[in-house]
């Protein structure tokens, strides 16, 4: 017998199922199974049959895992898993737990605080450079996002193994989404682990100088010098993968982020007025903890931003014993996913959901206000993005240096299109004019 009978949606092509699909459209797909099946539905992916929810109270109770039998390991095994190992969405319960009180000590107000200068330096540094005219707008902020990133959390500049660096991390995320994961030359697989080689390289050494001084405030030489409790430090190959993780989520995540509302206020002159209007009232004050909620402009397009493109778009788990989520009996070793992406866009919930509309999140609209979980850009739970309070920080100060000498416009008629998955990007140059 189906031990999911009771959910729509089986019936998918044999072996690929809704992979192809999902990779080429996933929020079509989506939609398209939602209105289907409704907010309950199950899907075929990367070889295995996926529970999908839609609601904002489902989603509550995924993140919230109150039995803690949802696994986030489990879940992300089949697509980061062998990318990505032992970073801390690939951890559950109480080792979970462990490192990532081991890691919280870099994202503490007052170690956050203490990045805001290398921030501007950073930024002002890419900024200088940047020529009047057609501009890649991802591609510069990957770049800038990526040295942010290297300098504040690995404390080191990267150089001219950026770019080998920058590489190893596409390939990487590409090799994430594959259907086809065989060590075979030439596929993307064998590019993403070649890529995953490279990086243990790069962090590998690192680990080592940091080993050999005394210990550091940025989060490599603490993880370097990190003990575990029975007072043994972490293993080489521990802290290069926590690095390799955290560099992927601090600088792919925010360069999404960043594109998407730069490509937005381009688009909409209005809202770039407003948001350069409260730039200018800091009169090159750098963005700070202390006044960066004083632009509300910028909070609301970026808010705006995120609920279109959430940079982690899909938040998949695996049940390891029997639960019910949202009054759905889930069967121990089922996949399911929350899908932020589409519940972002939920008609039920969010009014025109595909118009970029800030003003939503005014206090007198305040739609994202209708549920605890309705809008969950940065996940929620015991995996919340341990980095999300740094992201704004960084997407502010980036938007604020940007508007306060410059301004952009972006090409209405552009056929742009934001791949969802595995972290959204472009699928081709996403092009500003600046001037």
């Amino acid at each position: 017998m189906d031990p999911l009978a009771h959910i729509p949606g089986a019936g998918a092509p044999p072996l690929v199922g809704h992979s192809l699909q999902f990779l080429r459209d996933c929020q079509r797909l989506m939609d398209t199974r939602r209105a289907r099946y409704g907010d309950v539905f199950r899907t075929e992916l990367l070889g295995r049959t996926v529970v999908v929810f839609l609601t904002p109270q489902a989603t509550r109770e995924v993140y919230l895992d109150p039995q803690r039998v949802m696994s986030s390991e489990g879940g992300w095994s089949t697509s980061i898993g062998p990318l990505f190992q032992r970073g801390l969405m690939l951890r559950d319960f109480d080792d979970h737990h462990l490192h990532r009180r081991v890691m919280q000590q870099a994202f503490s107000r007052a170690a956050i605080g203490s990045y805001v200068e290398q921030i501007h330096t950073i930024t002002d540094r890419h900024l200088d450079q940047l020529p009047t005219g057609e501009v890649d707008v991802y591609r510069l902020m990957k770049r800038l996002t990526l040295d942010i990133a290297a300098e504040v959390f690995a404390g080191a500049s990267l150089g001219r193994q950026a770019e080998t660096v920058n590489h190893a991390f596409v390939a990487m995320m590409g090799a994430a989404i594959t259907p086809f994961r065989f060590m075979v030359p030439g596929t993307a697989f064998h590019r993403g682990m070649r890529g995953r080689q490279s990086l243990q390289r790069v962090f590998g050494e690192l680990v080592g100088q940091r080993r050999s001084q005394e210990p550091g405030t940025d989060l490599l030489s603490r993880l370097a010098h990190a003990r575990t409790e029975s007072d043994d430090l972490l293993d080489v190959e521990e802290v290069v993968d926590h690095m390799i993780f955290l560099m992927l989520a601090a600088h792919d995540t925010t360069t999404s982020t960043l594109a998407v509302l730069l490509w937005q206020l381009g688009l909409h002159p209005e809202w770039q007025d407003r948001v350069a209007e409260e730039v200018r009232a800091l009169d090159g004050e750098p963005v700070t903890l202390a006044n960066h909620a004083r632009l509300k402009n910028t909070t609301l397009a970026m808010q705006e931003a995120l609920r279109l493109s959430p940079p982690v778009p899909f938040s998949p788990r695996v049940a390891v014993a029997d639960v019910v989520v949202d009054g759905v009996r889930i069967p121990a070793g089922t996949a399911l996913a929350a899908a932020s992406m589409t519940l972002h866009r939920h008609p039920d919930w969010w009014s025109e959901p595909h118009r970029f509309d800030p003003e939503r999140f005014t206090p007198a609209r305040a739609e994202h206000l209708q549920h605890s979980h309705l809008f969950v850009p940065f996940g929620g739970g015991a995996h919340l993005c341990i980095g999300n309070h740094v992201a704004e920080l960084i997407v502010k100060t980036v938007v604020a240096r940007l508007l306060a000498r410059r301004r952009i416009s972006a090409d209405p008629a552009a056929r742009v299109v934001i791949q969802p998955v595995p972290i959204p990007r472009p699928r081709r140059p996403l092009i500003l004019s600046t001037h």
